[in-house]
């Protein structure tokens, strides 16, 4: 009896290992899955490539915009930037904010994007209005600055050891919460966001927006509002625990764990 009782105990352990990897292994794929590029996007921005580069009318209506050189510095008027890759998740932002701002002509949207959708990226927003806003398109690749020895970050995501932990099929134990090991991480464009005044050194303030918003309501007033003398506003985020700083930083330093709270809240 006692032989059988342990027989059935490990049976149960096997069988609970085995779903809780079944479950972790369902997860990756459904968040492979979820951030799949559609076939018809990754159509999309070869269509648009090839329309950049085969239609001079798209490079004389970008030209003339860019020429409006002054507004792209104008300290005076509301300006937004978007770090993307995404063509129609860039549109949505720029084409939310414009339909609910109460003066489009004093919005600017700055863009930057990556080598391989830059050419799609001016076709679109070459094609489309949008209230006729000022809109600029550049890629991270022309800024001279972004380099290993300026930015750390650059380096580190040239590692191969890094690009395994978000490429690599193993769970890690469980240890580190799949939104964390996701690739886009690794991609530039998710980091620049830290080096905004060296992207416009010209300009005093810059409302940073990601490309998975949906803007309702006009964001003027945000221009107004007083930092006291902080370089960065941001919307603190607190509903999960995984935002709280002892998942962001390391609380085996000395220094980190004398000067901050690992129950603060992280921001986005």
């Amino acid at each position: 009896r006692a032989t059988m009782i342990m027989r059935l105990k490990t049976k149960i352990q096997t069988l609970d290992e085995q779903m809780a990897a079944v479950s972790e292994k369902s997860s990756k794929y459904g968040q492979i899955a979820a951030e799949e590029i559609p076939k018809g996007l990754y159509c999309l921005g070869i269509r648009l490539t090839t329309e950049w580069f085969g239609n001079s009318n798209l490079h004389r209506r970008m030209n003339e915009r860019m020429h409006i050189e002054t507004k792209l510095r104008d300290d005076s008027l509301y300006h937004f930037c978007v770090f993307s890759d995404n063509i129609l998740a860039t549109s949505v932002v720029v084409n939310s904010t414009t339909l609910n701002s109460k003066n489009p002509d004093m919005v600017v949207f700055h863009l930057v994007t990556d080598e391989i959708n830059y050419a799609a990226m001016k076709a679109w927003f070459s094609m489309n209005t949008f209230r006729g806003v000022t809109i600029e398109v550049q890629k991270f690749e022309d800024f001279k600055w972004l380099n290993a020895s300026y930015v750390p970050v650059l380096k580190q995501l040239q590692d191969s050891e890094t690009q395994s932990y978000y490429f690599s099929g193993h769970n890690n134990d469980g240890q580190t919460p799949i939104k964390f090991r996701n690739p886009k991480y690794l991609s530039m464009l998710n980091h620049l966001r830290f080096y905004i005044p060296e992207v416009f050194p010209a300009l005093e303030k810059v409302v940073f927006l990601d490309d998975d918003v949906v803007v309702k309501k006009d964001l003027s007033g945000l221009f107004s509002i007083d930092l006291n003398s902080n370089v960065n506003g941001a919307v603190e985020t607190c509903m999960e625990t995984f935002h709280r700083y002892h998942k962001y930083l390391n609380y085996s330093h000395p220094l980190i764990r004398e000067h901050f709270d690992p129950d603060a809240c992280g921001c986005a």
